[in-house]
């Protein structure tokens, strides 16, 4: 079953389905500034050379953005014109949410999702998984 998330539950199981990702993480958020938590985060994900792939819609990328996830062989970035959608899923779980990976908005905004399991909810964690 589905678990409903406010603002810190979202930001704890996102930093938690970053971490427990085994094969694959995917990322899909219009707007892209990562804290340093995350950057962290992703920077061990590249060094177990885990695929990771970050999908951003808004293409104010600051430079130094850009230059960082350049240096990270296994993250690779895809633009996608007029998005909105945010989701973020592992093999195991999938956040569907109103939270920006954007650094203001994981700190100021007042945000709610969704938590699927895939043990939990099959059919839901395949729906989740088919933004992508």
């Amino acid at each position: 079953m589905a678990k409903f998330l406010n603002t810190s539950a979202t930001n704890y199981f996102l930093e938690e389905l970053i971490k427990d990702a085994k094969d694959r993480l995917i990322l899909i958020s219009p707007f892209l500034k990562l804290n340093d938590r995350m950057k962290e985060l992703l920077a061990d994900k590249n060094r177990l050379k885990i695929d990771v792939r970050i999908v951003y819609g808004k293409s104010e990328l600051q430079p130094e953005e850009i230059n960082w996830l350049k240096e990270l062989t296994y993250i690779r970035t895809s633009f996608c014109k007029n998005l909105h959608a945010k989701c973020y899923l592992n093999e195991s779980l999938c956040i569907i949410t109103s939270l920006n990976l954007y650094e203001f908005s994981q700190v100021n905004n007042n945000e709610m999702g969704v938590l699927i399991r895939r043990s939990d909810d099959v059919e839901l964690y395949n729906i989740g998984s088919r933004i992508q």
